[in-house]
Protein backbone atom coordinates (compact mmCIF):
# COMPACT_ATOMS: atom_id res chain seq x y z
CA UNK A 1 0.00 0.00 0.00
CA UNK A 2 1.47 3.36 -0.94
CA UNK A 3 2.11 5.81 1.89
CA UNK A 4 -0.42 8.29 0.48
CA UNK A 5 -3.18 5.67 0.62
CA UNK A 6 -2.19 4.72 4.17
CA UNK A 7 -2.35 8.34 5.31
CA UNK A 8 -5.75 8.78 3.66
CA UNK A 9 -7.03 5.59 5.31
CA UNK A 10 -5.82 6.64 8.78
CA UNK A 11 -7.26 10.12 8.24
CA UNK A 12 -10.65 8.53 7.42
CA UNK A 13 -10.44 6.44 10.60
CA UNK A 14 -10.00 9.55 12.71
CA UNK A 15 -13.32 10.89 11.41
CA UNK A 16 -15.40 7.79 12.23
CA UNK A 17 -16.95 8.47 15.65
CA UNK A 18 -17.25 4.81 16.62
CA UNK A 19 -13.66 3.96 15.68
CA UNK A 20 -11.20 3.17 18.47
CA UNK A 21 -8.66 5.54 16.94
CA UNK A 22 -11.13 8.44 17.17
CA UNK A 23 -11.78 7.60 20.81
CA UNK A 24 -8.05 7.32 21.52
CA UNK A 25 -7.28 10.71 19.94
CA UNK A 26 -10.07 12.47 21.83
CA UNK A 27 -9.08 11.15 25.30
CA UNK A 28 -12.31 9.18 25.60
CA UNK A 29 -14.48 12.29 25.59
CA UNK A 30 -16.25 11.52 22.31
CA UNK A 31 -19.36 10.13 23.96
CA UNK A 32 -19.35 12.49 26.96
CA UNK A 33 -21.64 15.46 26.56
CA UNK A 34 -23.88 17.69 28.67
CA UNK A 35 -26.49 14.95 29.11
CA UNK A 36 -23.94 12.49 30.49
CA UNK A 37 -22.44 15.11 32.81
CA UNK A 38 -25.89 16.10 34.11
CA UNK A 39 -26.70 12.44 34.71
CA UNK A 40 -23.42 12.01 36.63
CA UNK A 41 -24.19 15.09 38.75
CA UNK A 42 -27.68 13.76 39.48
CA UNK A 43 -26.23 10.41 40.54
CA UNK A 44 -23.76 12.17 42.84
CA UNK A 45 -26.53 14.26 44.40
CA UNK A 46 -28.64 11.15 45.02
CA UNK A 47 -25.68 9.29 46.54
CA UNK A 48 -24.94 12.29 48.78
CA UNK A 49 -28.59 12.45 49.86
CA UNK A 50 -28.53 8.75 50.75
CA UNK A 51 -25.30 9.12 52.75
CA UNK A 52 -26.68 12.18 54.55
CA UNK A 53 -29.95 10.40 55.44
CA UNK A 54 -28.05 7.38 56.73
CA UNK A 55 -25.66 9.50 58.76
CA UNK A 56 -28.57 11.46 60.24
CA UNK A 57 -30.38 8.23 61.10
CA UNK A 58 -27.50 6.65 63.00
CA UNK A 59 -26.19 9.82 64.72
CA UNK A 60 -27.44 10.58 68.22
CA UNK A 61 -27.69 14.37 68.62
CA UNK A 62 -27.39 14.00 72.43
CA UNK A 63 -24.07 12.12 72.23
CA UNK A 64 -21.52 13.93 74.46
CA UNK A 65 -18.68 13.14 72.05
CA UNK A 66 -20.60 14.77 69.18
CA UNK A 67 -21.40 17.81 71.32
CA UNK A 68 -17.72 18.12 72.28
CA UNK A 69 -16.60 17.93 68.64
CA UNK A 70 -19.14 20.58 67.62
CA UNK A 71 -18.04 22.86 70.47
CA UNK A 72 -14.38 22.43 69.48
CA UNK A 73 -15.19 23.25 65.85
CA UNK A 74 -17.15 26.32 66.89
CA UNK A 75 -14.33 27.45 69.17
CA UNK A 76 -11.80 26.95 66.37
CA UNK A 77 -13.97 29.02 64.03
CA UNK A 78 -14.66 26.15 61.64
CA UNK A 79 -17.96 26.71 59.86
CA UNK A 80 -19.71 24.48 57.36
CA UNK A 81 -19.46 25.53 53.73
CA UNK A 82 -22.31 27.62 52.30
CA UNK A 83 -23.29 24.75 49.98
CA UNK A 84 -22.79 20.99 50.26
CA UNK A 85 -19.50 19.55 49.05
CA UNK A 86 -20.62 16.55 47.03
CA UNK A 87 -17.91 13.96 46.36
CA UNK A 88 -17.51 12.90 42.72
CA UNK A 89 -18.63 9.25 42.78
CA UNK A 90 -20.01 8.93 39.25
CA UNK A 91 -18.07 7.18 36.51
CA UNK A 92 -16.55 9.72 34.11
CA UNK A 93 -13.79 9.72 31.52
CA UNK A 94 -10.40 9.72 33.26
CA UNK A 95 -9.46 13.33 32.56
CA UNK A 96 -12.81 14.65 33.82
CA UNK A 97 -12.76 12.34 36.84
CA UNK A 98 -9.31 13.60 37.87
CA UNK A 99 -10.39 17.22 37.43
CA UNK A 100 -13.56 16.76 39.51
CA UNK A 101 -11.63 14.93 42.24
CA UNK A 102 -9.02 17.72 42.42
CA UNK A 103 -11.78 20.36 42.67
CA UNK A 104 -13.49 18.40 45.45
CA UNK A 105 -10.29 17.87 47.45
CA UNK A 106 -9.38 21.56 47.14
CA UNK A 107 -12.85 22.60 48.36
CA UNK A 108 -12.72 20.19 51.30
CA UNK A 109 -9.26 21.38 52.32
CA UNK A 110 -10.40 24.99 52.13
CA UNK A 111 -13.24 24.41 54.60
CA UNK A 112 -11.46 21.87 56.79
CA UNK A 113 -8.63 24.23 57.70
CA UNK A 114 -10.89 26.86 59.23
CA UNK A 115 -10.11 30.57 59.14
CA UNK A 116 -6.55 31.75 58.88
CA UNK A 117 -4.97 32.56 62.24
CA UNK A 118 -4.76 36.21 63.14
CA UNK A 119 -1.33 37.61 62.39
CA UNK A 120 0.19 39.48 65.29
CA UNK A 121 2.63 42.21 64.28
CA UNK A 122 5.46 43.00 66.62
CA UNK A 123 7.84 45.88 66.55
CA UNK A 124 11.51 44.98 66.28
CA UNK A 125 12.02 45.84 69.96
CA UNK A 126 9.16 43.60 71.05
CA UNK A 127 10.51 40.80 68.86
CA UNK A 128 14.02 41.16 70.30
CA UNK A 129 12.62 41.19 73.83
CA UNK A 130 10.48 38.10 73.13
CA UNK A 131 13.47 36.25 71.72
CA UNK A 132 15.66 37.29 74.67
CA UNK A 133 18.07 39.20 72.45
CA UNK A 134 18.10 42.38 74.51
CA UNK A 135 18.80 42.89 78.17
CA UNK A 136 16.16 44.64 80.19
CA UNK A 137 17.44 47.93 81.67
CA UNK A 138 16.12 48.85 85.07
Amino acid sequence: MPAVDLVAYVHRLTRIRDAALYDLLSDGLTHWGPHEENTALLLEAQAYKLELAWSDRITDPDDPKLKRERAQAKKAGIKPPPHPLIPPVAHRPDSLAEQRLREYIDAVECYRAGPAPEVKHLSSREFDRAMGLTAEHV
